[in-house]
This record gives C-alpha cells, sequence and structure tokens, in this order.
C-alpha cells in the first residue's frame, strides 16, 4: 500500500499542449502535499509505455481517480482507439475494487449526460462554475480526493465563488476611487497619493475608544498632524488606530454604526497583518491591496459591508 496514496489525474489533452498547463500549476501540485500524483505528462517513465504506466498506477491501493471532463475528455473517450479510451477501459476494471475511488470532476456541465463508462452514474464533483471563471480549482479537488463530504466541499466552493465576486466588486470599486498611502520612514508623516495627510475622520475623534489616544501627542504618533507610528513587532493601539484612519479614508462614505464596527475590525487586521510588519525606520505603503488581501480569507463579511455592489458601482 501506497502511504500516501495515489491520486490518479485522468484528462485528455484537446487542442495545444499548453490548454492543460494549468493541471500541474493547479491541481497536480495542491494535491502532491497529500498523495503520490500520477499524470502521464511527468509521470511515464521513459522507456515504458503509456498502457504499462497508467496499469502500474491504477493498480496501487488506495487510489483515487479524478477524470478531469471537458469536451475534449467526452470527445477522446469516444474515439475507439486513443489512448483515453484504453484507460477507462481499465478504469472499468477496478471501478468497485476495495480502496478503489472514481471521481468525475466536471469542468463543462454539457459533458454531464455524456459521462463514459466507468463514469456515467457516479457522484461527481461540479467545477464548471470556478472553472468558467478561470478560478483555482486544487484546493476543491483536494477536498474531494482526501474524502470531504459533499456539505463540505459545498461550502468550500461557494466560499471560492464569493470570495471571487468580492475581488470583482473591489477591482471596481478602487479602480473609480484610486487611493494610497505612504508613510516616511524619518518622519512617520503618512500622506495619500495626492499628498493629503491621512487624518482621523470626525467620527474617531467622536469616539471614546478612540478620541484620548487620537490626541497624545509625540514625534513619531501625533495623527491630528498626519504623523503615525508603526514598527516591526505586535500591533499596538496606535498601529490599530492607523489602519482605522487608513481604512475610513478608503470608505469616506461608511460612516453607519455598523460600517464603523466593520472599518475598525478592518483596521486591526491591516495592522496585524501589514502595518506590523514595517520596521520603524522604513517607509509604510499602505494600498487598497492589502486591505483586500488582510480581509478576503478572514473577513469576507466585513468586505462585504464596505464594497458596493457591482450594480452601485456601474451606476
Amino acid at each position: 500500500m501506497d502511504e500516501k496514496g495515489t491520486a490518479f489525474v485522468s484528462y485528455a489533452w484537446g487542442g495545444e499542449l499548453e490548454r492543460k498547463e494549468w493541471l500541474r500549476d493547479d491541481i497536480v501540485q495542491v494535491l502532491s502535499y497529500d498523495f503520490s500524483v500520477f499524470w502521464d505528462r511527468d509521470s511515464i517513465p521513459f522507456g515504458e509505455t503509456p498502457d504499462e504506466a497508467i496499469s502500474s498506477n491504477l493498480a496501487k491501493r488506495p487510489v483515487v481517480v479524478l477524470c478531469m471532463c471537458d469536451q475534449a475528455y467526452i470527445a477522446s473517450a469516444s474515439k475507439a482507439d486513443s489512448g483515453l479510451r484504453s484507460e477507462l477501459a481499465m478504469l472499468a476494471q477496478i471501478a468497485g475494487s476495495k480502496d478503489v475511488r472514481i471521481i468525475p470532476i466536471i469542468l463543462d456541465r454539457e459533458c454531464i449526460p455524456n459521462l463514459p463508462t466507468p463514469l456515467a452514474g457516479r457522484t461527481y464533483l461540479d467545477l464548471s462554475a470556478l472553472y468558467e471563471r478561470k478560478l483555482q480549482l486544487g484546493d476543491a479537488v483536494l477536498a474531494v480526493a482526501a474524502g470531504g463530504t459533499q456539505a463540505q466541499v459545498a461550502a468550500l466552493l461557494s466560499l471560492r465563488l464569493r470570495q471571487a465576486d468580492m475581488r470583482d466588486r473591489a477591482r471596481a470599486y478602487f479602480h473609480d476611487s484610486p487611493k494610497e498611502f505612504l508613510g516616511s520612514g524619518r518622519t512617520h508623516v503618512v500622506r495619500d497619493n495626492q499628498g493629503q495627510l491621512l487624518l482621523p475622520p470626525k467620527w474617531m475623534w467622536e469616539s471614546s475608544i478612540w478620541k484620548r489616544r487620537l490626541s497624545e501627542e509625540n514625534d513619531h504618533f501625533c495623527p491630528s498632524k498626519g504623523i503615525w507610528d508603526w514598527r516591526n513587532g505586535t500591533a499596538s493601539t496606535g498601529m490599530w488606530a492607523l489602519g482605522t484612519a487608513a481604512c475610513a479614508a478608503f470608505f469616506p462614505d461608511k460612516t453607519g454604526i455598523d460600517d464603523i464596527l466593520a472599518i475598525e475590525r478592518a483596521g486591526l487586521l491591516l495592522a496585524q497583518h501589514c502595518i506590523s510588519f514595517v520596521e520603524e525606520g522604513e517607509p509604510l505603503p499602505i494600498a487598497s491591496d492589502d486591505l483586500f488581501k488582510s480581509l478576503i480569507n478572514e473577513e469576507i463579511d466585513v468586505l462585504d459591508r464596505l464594497l458596493p455592489s457591482l450594480a452601485k458601482v456601474d451606476t
């Protein structure tokens, strides 16, 4: 038995070889973290025939066979003399054997009614929505290969699509409202790309949480003059204040109670993931992309609160 287990990736080239290079960069690379991966582009030794290599790897246990079903796959499966037709015949012989799982991965929904034997009738993983948008598929394929339940994989797919939607919203919003900040490593004065000082918004001055902290004055921290504190290490309340002021500047129209809570949460994560990694004497860049990366995995609901819908951006 292979200690890691074998993941056998079944696919058809279909057209130019470059069309399938994403398999290596996305799916094969991610699967290799947990599995010994066979895919014939790299896995057939010199001097060995494809049928010999395929038969040898399909004989390993446990083995999960991941069939990447697009139109090229269906077309190749229907050709009597194709290598894929021979491969499917081998799959049919081991289908139902212990420690063998055969999983159709749907890249094109039109393939579903035309799945060949032994794929037809099996529970499949539909990645067509991600594939159409050219999103990465590797983590979803790994999840199903590793035995994730339908509910777990569905939740992952939903998250990936939601993240993609949020990325589109962020791209549209920040394209129309471009802003970035740069803090001087010498003076700690922070200005935006128009040369304007980064100052706390009115609501921060009125907040019992921030008012006292913002009133402090020293060479490296005087928010009323656009002077802010940063240093490599644990994010301080001063860095949180800086992150919050920057987020407020990114979203100047967001001043409701729930908006402010979202901005403060975003400011904390920006401080933790970006600001606190910059040395005290180094310049501090803060771009919209830094904010997005700080939130997309941990606080997607905050982004959802702050970013306008694409319809609102378009109008």
